[in-house]
């Protein structure tokens, strides 16, 4: 299984297109969309923007974020969640699981509850990928509003490692799994 995550689109529809051309691209089989999709205020794009993650169908996960507002969250026709685990089988045959969420409740100060080898949130609008006590820590950053290297990125996880890459295909930092 290939994943992209990604996060803090923050209403933006120009960015979100972006990134599912990316996401086709890559041939990826998953899209993680890690909240904070809406913007918070109600306006034609968001009804735009769930009209497009809606034709995604069972290829995008939606994460809740703080931003999201429970009328934006209606309009969506899959599931929602605060936060996810999911098992994940590695190229090397280890098992270990991935956790992500949004990251105004579970953050890498305070993780959740049997938290995976893996932990992805966004919400800090801050992207990056490091090594932190026996964890893998990641955050795609937000493309409308990002902050910190100022690039929009995703981070691309698939059985033989973790990336985070910005939206012209330069990879800034990988993990091997």
């Amino acid at each position: 299984m290939k994943y992209m995550f990604i996060s803090d689109i923050h209403g933006n529809l120009e960015n979100l297109e972006k990134y599912i051309e990316i996401f086709e691209k890559e041939g990826a089989d998953k899209l993680i969309l890690l909240g904070d999709t809406s913007d918070g205020d109600y306006d034609d794009n968001d009804y735009l923007i769930a009209e497009t993650i809606n034709s995604l169908g069972s290829k995008v996960e939606i994460i809740r974020g703080n931003r999201d507002w429970d009328d934006f969250l209606r309009m969506i026709k899959q599931e929602t969640f605060e936060d996810d685990t999911l098992p994940f089988y590695t190229s090397k045959g280890e098992y270990i699981f991935i956790t992500f969420t949004h990251g105004h409740i579970y953050n890498y100060n305070r993780l959740p509850p049997n938290c995976g080898k893996v932990f992805i949130q966004g919400h800090t609008h801050v992207p990056m990928l490091l090594e932190s006590g026996g964890r893998i820590l990641a955050n795609p950053g937000s493309p409308t509003r990002s902050r910190g290297l100022n690039q929009k990125c995703y981070i691309m996880l698939d059985e033989e490692e973790i990336s985070l890459v910005s939206v012209d295909g330069e990879v800034l930092n990988r993990i091997a799994l």
